[in-house]
């Protein structure tokens, strides 16, 4: 029999569950809390909706490390001021083509145009030109302002008229080159010839502008507001980035009174808010009060409406950005995959997982080894894991489900598709699963072709076996049981492959085994 040993590496750090909070073990022996959200109703926050934004500035005097340790965060270098010492891309008068970009004509039809930019750096001014190859008189040349993300792609924002727009160009850190297809087609407009022409800055759509598209995920203290007579969006942002308030509300009640109760800490909020307080920015929405707007307008930390601010993007609206079952294939769309979680019902949230204070974590700031991470909770799974072939292999818990199968990073010359989001469903999709909705599944990264499907099939035809297995021992302990027998080891046994909940995916033969000992033990 194949005895339960401990998952090792994993098992050994994970010490038990607490009500206040998952503990699991560090390297060293440290004991850390992962904290859970409790069972409660919605915290209200009322008391600091009149406070002021005050500027993480303010924040840094009492909190310094926690100031420190975020300011090294893409939460903090989200949204920066252009400057030659945090630009990676390549502005050596580098000029790129567009292939068969799709835009309207003035009478809504279709048209693929293949455009030109320039993009040019003197000194410590960057700019990108729009060129009209047939009429140079038509090129639009615009300043670069902002640096925008710079851990998977750098992108940036250009002024126009005083407004400003994300840049059709977005450079691949990976790659170390440009994205292959523009970002955005707003910038052209067809006139008849293999270029079109570049837009002039009057003919730019206002609803366009990073003020009603972006900017509120990407800056703290953000309000927008319409000038109705020019429809033009205009924000005011008390800080570029994603700040300390931008969490845990506006400060200027608690930098007054030191109070805990003039600031919002969230962990503090239930489940649901909690979720809400990162999904009002990781996610893709219409606002419905406001149809040029991206984003839910004042959205408040422990707020718990956002659909009813939102119409949350699916894939019967925005089919580019899902694929066809509603799982996320495009990049900040978290909240969308973890409502189909059973995650939010049991009180693990984003927090439980990752820390925004930090990025000295690692990757995705994830409070620790994912493998452990899961395994604090999910203990039965970890045991059955142990030995493995997938185990052996060195797979953990989240590359089969939480399998990259969305993208971040535009296709370049060098890769066609980068895969480099993961899924926050928590599901598996099996390769035949995938083959009928014609998306990419959780197996893809590393078996490809026969051999995938091969491995999908045989694993079904395995669950299969488990299921019908436990079913089997299961109405042989009932029997059992009837004579007044006692089938401690024998259920042992059951519960642990039952409890798995894979059916054997974890670990057929595993499984297989302890189901084969508990029949021998009930058939002495």
């Amino acid at each position: 029999m194949n005895r339960i040993t401990g998952l090792k590496g994993i098992l050994s750090l994970v010490l038990i569950l607490l009500c206040a909070g998952t503990v699991f073990g560090v390297p060293g022996g440290a004991k850390k809390s992962l904290p859970t959200a409790e069972k409660k109703k919605a915290t209200v926050a009322d008391e600091i909706k009149n406070a002021n934004y005050v500027g993480s500035s303010a924040c840094k005097e009492c909190h310094q490390k926690e100031h420190m340790d975020w300011k090294e965060t893409w939460h903090a270098n989200m949204h920066r001021d252009i400057d030659t010492s945090i630009v990676k891309a390549d502005f050596n008068n580098v000029e790129i083509t567009y292939k068969d970009v799709e835009i309207e004509t003035a009478d809504k039809k279709k048209v693929k145009i293949s455009p030109s930019i320039k993009l040019v750096k003197e000194g410590d001014k960057f700019t990108f030109t729009l060129i009209d190859k047939d009429n140079p008189a038509n090129n639009q040349t615009y300043p670069i302002a902002y640096v925008l993300g710079g851990n998977w792609e750098q992108h940036f924002e250009a002024v126009v008229r005083g407004m400003y727009y994300a840049t059709p160009m977005r450079w691949v850190m990976a790659d170390g080159q440009w994205r292959s297809k523009p970002f955005n087609d707003f910038w052209w407009i067809a006139d008849g010839t293999p270029d079109g022409r570049p837009k002039k800055p009057e003919e730019m759509p206002k609803t366009q502008v990073g003020d009603a598209k972006c900017d509120a995920c990407h800056t703290t203290g953000f309000k927008t507001s319409k000038d109705k007579a020019s429809g033009k969006w205009t924000a005011v942002k008390l800080e570029l980035g994603i700040s300390c308030e931008m969490c845990h509300g506006p400060g200027s009640k608690h930098v007054q009174t030191k109070s805990k109760d003039a600031i919002i800490n969230p962990l503090n909020l239930n489940a649901l808010q909690q979720d809400q307080l990162c999904g009002q920015c990781h996610s893709r929405v219409t606002n419905k009060n406001e149809k040029d707007l991206a984003f839910p307008q004042d959205f408040f930390i422990g707020n718990t409406d956002l659909q009813d601010r939102v119409e949350f993007w699916t894939y019967s609206t925005k089919p580019k950005n899902f694929w066809p079952n509603d799982f996320a294939s495009k990049n900040r769309q978290q909240y969308h995959d973890i409502q189909k979680s059973k995650h939010q019902n049991a009180g693990v949230t984003c927090i439980t997982c990752h820390d925004v204070h930090s990025s000295k974590t690692g990757y995705a700031q994830v409070r620790g080894d994912k493998g452990m991470l899961c395994a604090s909770c999910h203990t039965a799974s970890a045991e059955m894991y142990v030995g493995s072939v997938m185990a052996k292999s060195g797979a953990n818990c989240t590359d089969c489900h939480m399998a990259k199968i969305a993208n971040r990073a535009g296709g370049t010359k060098k890769t066609k598709e980068h895969w480099d989001v993961s899924s926050h469903t928590f599901k598996s999709i099996m390769p035949h699963t995938a083959d009928e909705l014609k998306m990419r599944s959780s197996c893809d990264a590393c078996h490809q072709g026969e051999k995938r499907e091969a491995m999908g099939a045989a694993m079904l035809k395995q669950q299969v076996e488990v299921k019908n297995k436990i079913e089997e021992v299961s109405a042989a302990v009932a029997a059992y049981e009837k004579k007044g027998r006692k089938a401690v080891k024998a259920k042992k046994l059951l519960n642990a492959v039952s409890l798995d909940k894979s059916s054997g995916a974890h670990n057929y033969q595993k499984a297989m085994d302890m189901l084969d000992d508990a029949m021998k033990i009930l058939k002495k």
